[in-house]
């Protein structure tokens, strides 16, 4: 049995029922068999690694899939390498981890999800998305620019202005990166023949921005710590995108293809229209303002709303929503190098700051009982900000190892200059 497996690849490992079984039901028996297999040198531990992670992956989201999405989501998936793209595309069957056996198709590090245009699962873009962003990517202090191929692109900049065109051209800063393919007819045709979608990713560390124009010419303004997946061109009647973090939105209206944000709690569908997204992994609440237009939110437990301009929806990781008529600008300020805010706990704000400017602000707990209002200009150095809001109310901080310690001021304690 041991030289059936020998040098076996992360896309054979995919299509084997024993290898699927070991890691869906492992043994003390299959477990010594893998880990023979790996140190006498006949089979690649990292692409045992890969393809038993792409397995955990689509098992650890079986429980959040509503059970009209798990039949979609298992319809039809098939991924090959762009090497092979001119090869008769295999086709895959799969069951929801029960009586019917998983079959994947996984060619080296390129990831090329194909599938008909009536058969996107809603959970394909969250499938893609737990993939990518938790295993292809290692984090840095530059902005990172993902191909499809796994080929990674890091910019210094502070901020970076990321465009897609029709014809696949890819320009940073006005700087050519990739070039498109001048034959857009010929390449539309094969596109549509083919019905591929291939993916990208744009990450933004803390401490840097950037804007992303879309192929369809949707334009998205990225903040700090943020990442986002997206397909290179639109493909079917939907245009989905994946966000962990902070974006706003000028979306490109069409009334035939509805544009759908996804985040880790809810999914926002919009014609065209304006409106921002705060979903941070690390946070209890997920954020949509709506600034122009109509947007319907949906949430991973079922609760639906559709917004008019002025109003934010937020729903928390226990499942509960809140609906209320705001000041836009509070919260999308953001995008133009201002925070304003107005009657805001100060923990929120420094938060804020330090996501922005990427540096460490810690506060003690007394400090949560402090809101405070007004505007700051970003654009300013970061202890000039901090100076300013000790003036304003009553805290000072102190600078240790390049973190930021606020605390409140005694009574009759003047602030600190």
């Amino acid at each position: 049995m041991e030289k059936k497996y020998k040098e076996y690849t992360v896309d054979e490992l995919l299509q084997d029922d024993y290898f699927i079984s070991s890691i869906l039901h492992p043994t003390q028996e299959s477990r010594e068999f893998w880990d023979f297999l790996i140190q006498s040198g006949n089979l690649s531990a990292q692409d045992f690694e890969e393809a038993a992670f792409f397995i955990e992956v689509v098992n650890s989201r079986k429980e959040k899939l509503l059970r009209k999405e798990k039949e979609a989501l298992w319809s039809k998936i098939e991924i090959e390498n762009k090497s092979s793209l001119k090869k008769k595309i295999r086709t895959l069957y799969a069951a929801c981890f029960s009586a019917v056996a998983c079959v994947f198709i996984l060619l080296g590090v390129s990831f090329y999800f194909f599938y008909e245009s009536n058969q996107q699962g809603d959970n394909m873009i969250d499938m893609i998305a737990a993939f990518k962003k938790e295993k292809n990517v290692q984090p840095g202090s530059e902005i990172c620019l993902v191909l499809s191929d796994n080929k990674q692109m890091r910019f210094e900049e502070d901020n970076t202005d990321v465009k897609y065109d029709d014809k696949g051209e890819i320009k940073v800063n006005s700087q050519t990166v990739m070039e498109g393919n001048k034959d857009k007819k010929a390449v539309d045709n094969k596109e549509e023949k083919e019905a591929t979608v291939t993916y990208n990713q744009l990450i933004v560390p803390k401490g840097k921005h950037s804007t992303l124009l879309l192929s369809d010419g949707t334009k998205l303004w990225v903040n700090a710590g943020s990442h986002v997946i997206f397909p290179v061109s639109f493909k079917g009647d939907k245009r989905e995108i994946y966000v962990d973090g902070e974006v706003f939105l000028d979306v490109t209206r069409n009334e035939g293809n509805p544009f759908v944000v996804k985040t880790d709690r809810m999914a926002v569908e919009v014609l065209g229209t304006s409106f921002n997204v705060k979903s941070y992994g690390n946070e209890k609440t997920d954020d949509v303002v709506l600034v122009t237009g109509s947007v319907h939110v949906r949430t991973e437990t079922g609760r639906k709303a559709e917004l008019i301009p002025n109003q934010r929806f937020r729903c928390t990781s226990t499942g509960d929503v809140d609906i209320q008529t705001v000041d836009v600008y509070d919260y999308i300020s953001w995008k133009d190098g201002l925070l304003q805010y107005k009657k805001e706990r100060l923990s929120v704000i420094l938060q804020r700051l330090s996501d922005y400017y990427g540096k460490p602000i810690r506060w003690e707990p007394e400090l949560e009982r402090l809101t405070c209002s007004g505007k700051l200009d970003l654009k300013d150095d970061m202890e000039k900000i901090l100076n300013g809001l000790t003036k304003m109310i009553p805290v000072k901080f102190v600078k240790q190892d390049d973190c930021y310690y606020f605390s409140v001021t005694p009574l009759n304690s003047k602030p600190m200059e």
